[in-house]
């Protein structure tokens, strides 16, 4: 296990971290986020990319000047212990929606798709329990089943082809009959789907070749992006306009176009398989509320893993309706990441005010 200062994740490590952090639930409905752009919709995630790219210029500056520490250390050199920690409990709450949000629409979508007449609550304890053991094994160990449910799930992209040859090619081609407000609004409806790329703040330190890390991360963002338009592409070769308006989940409806003689219903299996990528979401984000509450007690203990994590369960489980979590989740959540990837612009700002432009703190 790597709980401490251990220089752990190689550039593939890095690369697979960010790739599988960001597919998460979200991968499921993009056609429908980015339905705002009719057949435009497929440019959005190079759009999305460029965005990333941009934010991701303050975050790693920021990793650069502070290389030993996470962003709940540099928390407290900025800001000072009790503002700091301030800041740290609003990260901390944040990740553990994040949790919340990949395993809640996960469930929900077995529990319309494979288990109607049962309730959500079993697949969750089992998803949890899977959660925490992995998540108990550390930031490499989360890498590391990151690039196994690569090799599980990567698979599944050549199945893409059969929605292709079904569709209209033609409708692939770009139409420009869009405004800057449908592009707005798309961007903001599906910046949930490329979350998961601001955790390099936080596992920073635990990267090797921290020279080049800027690079391996764009690398591991860029390949979402690349596989997010290919999805994309065949949606709109397969779907109209209306289709990818009103489905919430074109992608199982995309599996529906697969025919192969051994297996009748494929979707199924792909939903199965989709835990994988789950997983590699939810962990990540577990990850970061146990590094902030070990942080903030100064040592480590078991139930500074399991505390984020009964959270995330009875929030889902608890009284607050589905309406009200779907709020949350698609609201609040995401308000909340805008701010924290603005933020190390403000940070930057205080650290050149105190310690000078450029200067490394350790």
């Amino acid at each position: 296990m790597d709980r401490g200062r251990i220089h752990s994740l190689n550039p593939i490590l890095v690369i697979g971290l960010i790739m599988n952090t960001m597919v998460g639930v979200n991968l499921l409905g993009l056609a429908h986020s980015a339905s705002k752009l009719g057949y435009n919709l497929w440019w959005s995630p190079i759009l999305l990319g460029c965005i990333v790219s941009l934010t991701l210029i303050p975050m790693m500056a920021l990793c650069r000047r502070y290389p030993e520490d996470n962003l709940f250390r540099i928390h407290e050199k900025l800001l000072g212990k009790w503002l700091g920690r301030c800041f740290n409990i609003l990260i901390i709450v944040y990740a553990i929606l994040n949790v919340s949000t990949a395993n809640e629409g996960y469930v929900r979508l077995v529990q319309t798709s494979m288990l109607s007449n049962q309730t959500a609550t079993l697949p969750l304890l089992g998803l949890t329990l899977t959660m925490v053991y992995i998540t108990n094994g550390g930031i490499k160990l989360i890498a590391r089943f990151c690039l196994l449910t690569f090799f599980f799930t990567g698979w599944m992209v050549f199945l893409l082809q059969y929605g292709f040859q079904k569709g209209g090619f033609t409708h692939i081609f770009p139409l420009f009959n869009t405004d800057w407000r449908s592009i707005a609004e798309t961007v903001h409806n599906s910046y949930a789907s490329m979350l998961g790329y601001e955790l390099v703040l936080f596992f920073y330190p635990y990267i090797q070749e921290k020279n080049k890390a800027h690079k391996h991360v764009l690398i591991g963002v860029w390949i979402v992006v690349l596989l997010y338009v290919m999805v994309l592409l065949t949606s709109i070769a397969y779907f109209s306009e209306w289709q990818m308006e009103n489905l919430i989940y074109p992608i199982l409806n995309l599996f529906k176009a697969v025919e192969l003689s051994f297996l009748e219903r494929i979707e199924n299996l792909g939903i199965g398989l989709w835990v994988f990528l789950i997983l590699s979401t939810s962990t990540g984000y577990l990850w970061v509320a146990r590094t902030g509450l070990e942080e903030m007690a100064e040592k480590t203990r078991l139930w500074h893993l399991l505390l984020p994590t009964i959270i995330s369960f009875l929030f889902i489980v608890g009284p607050l309706s589905v309406e009200k979590q779907r709020y949350i989740y698609d609201k609040v959540t995401v308000y909340i990441a805008y701010g924290l990837i603005l933020w190390p612009i403000f940070l930057l700002l205080l650290h050149s005010l105190k310690f000078g432009r450029g200067e490394r703190v350790s």
